[in-house]
């Protein structure tokens, strides 16, 4: 089952641009994509009247910007790539058209620059990532096109337990890749009520750990000899958001996956979610964040309707 059909790519025309469709045309190497959309939005594609009064034969910009794109893409898509790919100039800010097209081509995902020190502000992967719906690769400018060895962040929700199950049958997950799953957890401070020491509390969560990773390990057969469970403790200072980056750093991990659970569109931008921190801290693993696709349709839909 291969559950990574479709994937749109959204470019800027910055360096970013090159390290995406590097990232992209790896991805399709070891998996069955079948087709790329390549996407750039332009706020404003009106060439002004006095330039085609003294230039009348001047091309279009969306004509020119699409040429140019798809001769870039061809520097990483050799003739013989069996990934369909089509590039796209669109007129309109970048977050909406990315949503719009999206839907309308029925996209998987949706890969998108992380960027550190390259121009940009790095917004529209924050505000993609707020919308509730789609799921989203968020690519580092440093990225290497390289998937040996994959964590998912697991606390044995049904969101993160859907994330496994989408990775496991995303066709990125070949038999050689390795799968960690991270458990961060955190003793109670109500363990003294009960007349335990600290240590056999901290013994027992780490026990029922183990038994759930069990249940998973039963449910997703495929996970077979090549997965194991990483136990954290999260201590009462510590971000969990950086602290699950910072392991799956020590893991050495090419790809981080987590499964994030959508908003209402009264709480869309209220900063805080685990999700949120993770990708505040993380500028160097490639991160999927999956999302349940029927989540906070309501207000996507109603930002598409915007004028």
């Amino acid at each position: 089952m291969n559950t990574l059909k479709r994937i749109m790519v959204g470019l800027d025309l910055s360096e970013m641009d090159d390290t995406l469709i590097r990232y992209t045309a790896f991805l399709c190497s070891i998996s069955e994509i079948e087709k790329v959309y390549f996407i750039h939005a332009e706020k404003s594609l009106e060439i002004p009247t006095e330039v085609l009064e003294d230039m009348p034969n001047v091309i279009p910009a969306d004509e020119r910007l699409k040429v140019a794109l798809e001769d870039k893409v061809r520097q990483y898509f050799g003739p013989d790539h069996r990934t369909q790919m089509a590039v796209q100039v669109v007129e309109g800010t970048p977050l909406k058209e990315l949503l719009h097209w999206s839907k309308i081509k029925q996209i998987d995902m949706v890969l998108v620059g992380r960027k550190l020190r390259l121009r940009g502000s790095g917004v529209l992967a924050h505000k993609i990532l707020r919308t509730g719906r789609m799921s989203v690769l968020f690519v580092p400018e440093n990225a290497h096109p390289v998937l040996n060895h994959i964590v998912v962040s697991v606390d044995f929700s049904e969101y993160s337990l859907m994330a496994l199950d989408r990775i496991l049958h995303s066709a990125l997950t070949r038999p050689e890749v390795q799968i960690t799953c991270l458990h961060i957890y955190q003793v109670p401070t109500g363990y003294i009520t009960l007349g335990m020491r600290y240590e056999d509390f901290d013994e027992r969560m780490q026990g029922f750990a183990r038994d759930k990773f069990e249940q998973v390990v039963a449910r997703f057969p495929e996970l077979g000899d090549r997965a194991n469970l990483k136990l954290v403790k999260q201590g009462n200072d510590d971000d969990m958001g950086e602290l699950i980056v910072v392991e799956a750093k020590r893991e050495q991990a090419d790809m981080l996956v987590i499964g994030a659970k959508g908003k209402s569109a009264a709480a869309l931008f209220v900063l805080g979610s685990v999700t949120e921190k993770i990708l505040r801290h993380n500028n160097d693993i490639p991160m999927i964040v999956y999302k349940k696709s029927n989540e906070a349709i309501g207000f996507l839909d109603a930002l598409l309707s915007e004028d």
